[in-house]
């Protein structure tokens, strides 16, 4: 009987912390009703630092949904990529992943404030984001590019240049990790919108690097519309002519093979 009290106790004690939790409260609306106070600041391109305060007895549930804008004074603004929830008893302090709404944003420091709203040509990505939870923040931020502003790859290896020339120990870029990053982009970009066709998918460079990669050479193949069966056929009824990207036989026009036949006698 004592046992049975015991574990009726616990039960009730757990139904009242449950229901004495506080209802979701979406950052915007909190801010509205004058319920927290909030110092936001951010770097211009991937991440976004926020501390809440709150101006009310009560704990609150602060909700920020994926998506959410943050604007700067000078106008550029970031977007968060992942639905954040926190409980605020006195204040609270959050890094949230972010990106660039785009590519001309400047990576400087930058007091932010939230705006309303939200950007629907990049509502079906944030969905396709939501199950990824090892997303590069690279991968997210390109394909959020190809979605808003149809970026080329000219355009990204830019974007990506103040990254690069900050590394302790300099390499050559872009590297392997990173085509296969820019493929899987793509490849969000074109499950969010099937219907488009996108200017860094006719870049010659980027072609040649993403079927030679080892990688993501089976999702480049997709993303260009091949097959293996291409590739071992060489057929060339369908776009683009891998047997001119890829080496799969002697003398098949490749860029190893045309390289030969410019310099056959330093090249074996």
């Amino acid at each position: 009987m004592l046992r049975i009290l015991v574990l009726l106790s616990i039960a009730l004690a757990t139904f009242v912390r449950a229901g004495d939790e506080p209802l979701p409260l979406p950052l915007t609306s909190a801010l509205e009703q004058k319920r927290v106070q909030l110092k936001a600041n951010g770097n211009g391109r991937d991440t976004i630092t926020l501390e809440i305060s709150k101006t009310t007895a009560e704990a609150l549930s602060i909700v920020i949904p994926a998506g959410t804008r943050f604007t700067a004074e000078n106008g550029e603004i970031q977007i968060t990529l992942r639905d954040l929830k926190t409980t605020v008893t006195s204040s609270a302090e959050a890094i949230l992943p972010a990106a660039a709404f785009s590519s001309r944003n400047t990576s400087t420091q930058r007091a932010l404030t939230v705006a309303t709203g939200t950007e629907p040509r990049i509502a079906k990505l944030l969905e396709l984001f939501a199950s990824q939870n090892d997303l590069p923040r690279p991968t997210a931020q390109l394909a959020i590019f190809i979605a808003l502003e149809d970026l080329g790859w000219t355009e990204w290896k830019k974007w990506m240049e103040p990254v690069w020339s900050v590394e302790k120990q300099p390499k050559p870029h872009p590297t392997p990790s990173e085509v296969a990053q820019a493929v899987d982009a793509i490849a969000f970009a074109r499950l969010a919108a099937l219907d488009r066709t996108f200017k860094i998918l006719a870049d010659e460079d980027f072609k040649r690097l993403a079927l030679r990669n080892p990688w993501a050479r089976g999702k480049a193949m997709a993303l260009y519309g091949l097959t293996v069966e291409d590739a071992i056929t060489g057929d060339t009824s369908l776009p683009p002519d891998l047997g001119k990207l890829l080496h799969t036989a002697p003398n098949d026009n490749c860029p190893i093979c045309r390289l030969r036949q410019k310099q056959p006698a330093e090249i074996p």
